[in-house]
């Protein structure tokens, strides 16, 4: 009988010796190449070789046309941020306007119609930023009989701060939401009273029970006879396992783009 066993051993041993073959020449090719492009004249040429597609990127990024689709989109953002705030603006008079006939209902059967406040049209000399800690100066005082406490409002019926300060032909004005400070506030269909505090720039924290009811768009008054709203509930943050829930909630008005405020004298 024929034996083929020392035939097929020694092609198994050839086979061995062409794979380490191969792998040492793939280990070779790999090093040197390395080798080349490590060298300076290698680097030259690789950049010369990228160069224009790095042009091409460039002028295709800065081209009139890329920037015609990246100037539409910026628009399509904008109009849409500004529907939003449309959208919160035309909430915010709807509702001012439900709370104005509320408030004089609430007044006729009080017998309080004749109520009225006595306002004095004030000029802000200095606001924030060159002011510190959400203050305003104003540009009367002593002179038009103001008084430290009193009430200070913009556009008529928002509640913006108190008079903290009174000199002869000026006042220190300190706003609601400077850092740190509390204020009562109401908001709700229930009119729940909470506890607002400032963290700056005109916005407020409120911390309430999870249970309490209340949503984005929201209107925030201060407890009054008059009609006045405080703020508007921008975002409620809670998570599934938190008894409390943190309201968010902004002035309606932009201190940056004040000129007047009222002050309320008595």
């Amino acid at each position: 009988m024929k034996m083929n066993y020392p035939l097929r051993s020694s092609n198994f041993e050839d086979r061995k010796r062409a794979a380490r073959k191969r792998v040492t020449i793939t280990i070779v090719v790999i090093l040197v190449v390395i080798i080349i492009l490590s060298t300076s004249p290698a680097r030259s040429i690789l950049f010369y070789v990228a160069s224009p597609i790095w042009k091409f990127e460039n002028s295709v990024l800065n081209s009139n046309l890329f920037q015609y689709f990246k100037f539409k989109q910026s628009l399509i953002d904008d109009k849409t941020a500004l529907e939003q705030k449309l959208f919160l603006a035309g909430n915010l008079i709807a509702q001012n306007n439900t709370l104005q006939a509320e408030n004089d209902n609430l007044k006729d059967l009080l017998g309080r119609k004749d109520t009225k406040q006595k306002t004095v049209l004030s000029t802000i000399l200095v606001k924030p930023p060159q002011t510190p800690y959400d203050s305003l100066i104003i540009d009367i005082g002593a002179d038009y009989m103001l008084k430290v406490g009193d009430k200070v409002m913009a556009n008529n019926n928002v509640y913006i701060g108190d008079v903290s300060e009174v000199l002869p032909n000026s006042s220190k004005v300190n706003l609601y939401s400077t850092p740190g400070r509390k204020l009562s506030v109401v908001f709700g269909g229930d009119s729940v009273t909470a506890e607002a505090v400032g963290v700056g720039g005109g916005n407020f924290n409120i911390m309430i029970p999870r249970e309490i009811e209340v949503k984005e768009g929201d209107v925030i008054t201060i407890p009054s006879i008059t009609t006045n709203v405080f703020g508007i509930v921008e975002k409620v943050n809670f998570k599934d396992t938190d008894s409390f829930q943190t309201v968010i909630f902004k002035s309606p008005i932009n201190i940056s783009e004040l000129s007047f405020v009222e002050v309320v004298v008595n």
